[in-house]
């Protein structure tokens, strides 16, 4: 390997510097294991060539998992224009984030929403708390979505200003989300939440493209692993349910629930797909649950615009639809199923962002028990 060529590995992000060849390219094979997921940054890479990239896409065929982030405008185009970017997801370096041409109008734990001053367009602007990494991968991810023909609206150019980072989205007009028109019509509850399980059940018969996108596994292990607050008898039981889970390569959404659907009455488009991923459709019911069953008041309707009285009457219209139960036994049955995919969720997102009160108790009671 050229020596004026640097590796820099730092957990799962890996930094290069310097002109990407063939060889250099070929050297990451061993900087990766394919049981983590990589982002491989190249704000330093001034060039690449055929053979580099002809050794990226077979590093990514091989069943390793990464994307690339920070690419200049020329190693971007050569990414494209081989389609070699149709298989390693590529995000460019961030444009200069300027608001003076957005207008706010709504927000989230993580994000604030615009819209531009021409209606064309919204900005998705994330927290100083978000990890660059993730908004890069949503970028990435969204664009792999809607070519694979998932109905989304389109994303466009990632910004930054300092520490925060923004993403333009298409803006649908006349757009609300199912969540919103439930608790603004709330004779439209029923409505809203068929349609919803109809768009779950559509989602998880699609087969993913699993050349592009991650196994769900990938995502919870290294979380399980890293979690300081577990036993190691804990952190066997929780790999050792994982492992179990059967394996499937149907289409997941990662953040599946009401507000990630919006409608502008014409047609329905899934929205925040960072996390989109391939894997048994009940990691994506435990996380709709653990949302919409578990959350504290305020939370559900911060997120959702509606309370608990709404949602005891939405997930029993949602169970009845996607896994079509009829009576009160079958409905506490699938309860009893989903229970320990919500916890293996809590435990990814207590291993993340830390615990919140009575997170860690329910993953000890359903699933590390």
């Amino acid at each position: 390997m050229d020596k004026s060529f640097e590796i820099k590995i730092e957990g799962t992000t890996i930094r290069l510097k310097g002109n990407l060849d063939g060889k250099n390219a070929s050297a990451l094979e061993g900087a990766m294991r394919n049981d983590a997921i990589y982002m491989i940054d190249f704000t330093d890479v001034e060039d690449i060539n055929f053979a580099a990239l002809r050794a990226l896409l077979n590093l990514r065929k091989s069943g390793l998992h990464f994307s690339v982030v920070n690419a200049n405008s020329e190693v971007a185009e050569k990414f494209e224009d081989t389609g070699v970017s149709a298989f390693v997801p590529v995000c460019r370096k961030p444009k200069h984030l300027d608001m003076s041409k957005y207008i706010e109008f709504g927000a989230s734990f993580l994000s604030k929403a615009y819209n531009s001053a021409d209606g064309d367009a919204m900005i998705k602007v994330y927290s100083e708390r978000t990890p660059h990494e993730v908004v890069m991968r949503e970028k990435a991810v969204a664009k792999a979505v809607m070519l694979f023909g998932i109905p989304t609206p389109l994303v466009g150019t990632l910004h930054q200003d300092g520490e925060s980072m923004g993403l333009d989205f298409e803006r649908i007009e006349g757009k609300r989300s199912f969540s919103r028109i439930i608790s603004e019509e709330p004779e439209r509850l029923e409505e809203m939440t068929v349609r919803f399980a109809k768009m779950c059940k559509e989602l998880h018969s699609k087969p993913c493209d699993t050349t592009v996108f991650t196994n769900k596994k990938m995502i919870y292990r290294p979380a399980i692993l890293a979690c300081k607050d577990i036993t190691e008898e804990e952190r066997q039981k929780a790999l050792d349910f994982l492992d179990n889970v059967p394996n499937s390569t149907t289409c997941l959404h990662g953040d599946m629930q009401l507000s990630n659907v919006i409608t502008n009455g014409k047609e329905d488009l899934w929205i925040d797909l960072s996390d989109f991923s391939y894997g048994c459709p009940m990691f994506d019911m435990g996380m709709w649950y653990f949302l919409s069953q578990l959350n504290p008041e305020h939370l559900m309707i911060n997120l959702f615009h509606f309370g608990k009285k709404e949602m005891d009457q939405v997930w029993p219209i949602f169970v009845r639809e996607y896994f079509g139960t009829k009576t009160e036994a079958e409905q506490a049955e699938v309860r009893k199923q989903v229970e320990p995919f919500a916890a293996l969720h809590m435990l990814f997102l207590g291993a993340t962002y830390g615990f919140e009160p009575g997170m860690l108790d329910f993953v000890k009671a359903k699933l590390l028990n």
